[in-house]
């Protein structure tokens, strides 16, 4: 059953030019460095506002909690995670199952609920 993992990341300053591109190059290589992962999606609000501070969203899927826990543990996930405190991140993290209760509209029917728009 596929897990979704979402992380919003809080800074106490705004990261610099060179930090934010660092921390999307991290990220960009997880697929070949760690692997287990079936969707990435890495972005920056566009607003900042209604945000209470976060700035980044992190959004994976995995095929279970195993890949989940395997990927958490992972050295490269690690070196990221010392990364983040290094820079007084507040992550904040929140892992659900996509099933019957949880998709509302399911992928083979996307499409009609953006032809409704």
């Amino acid at each position: 059953m596929t897990l979704q993992h979402i992380v919003l990341f809080a800074f106490p300053k705004e990261l610099s030019e060179p930090d934010a591109a660092d921390m999307r190059a991290q990220v960009a290589a997880w697929p070949a460095a760690i692997g287990r992962m079936t969707r990435l999606r890495f972005g920056s609000d566009l607003t900042g506002a209604r945000t209470n501070g976060y700035s980044r969203l992190l959004y994976m899927e995995f095929a279970g909690a195993d890949e989940l826990k395997a990927y958490q543990q992972h050295p490269v996930h690690q070196a990221f995670h010392g990364w983040l405190l290094e820079r007084g991140c507040t992550p904040l993290a929140f892992d659900y199952f996509l099933d019957t209760d949880t998709v509302l509209i399911p992928e083979d029917r996307k499409h009609e609920a953006e032809e409704r728009r």
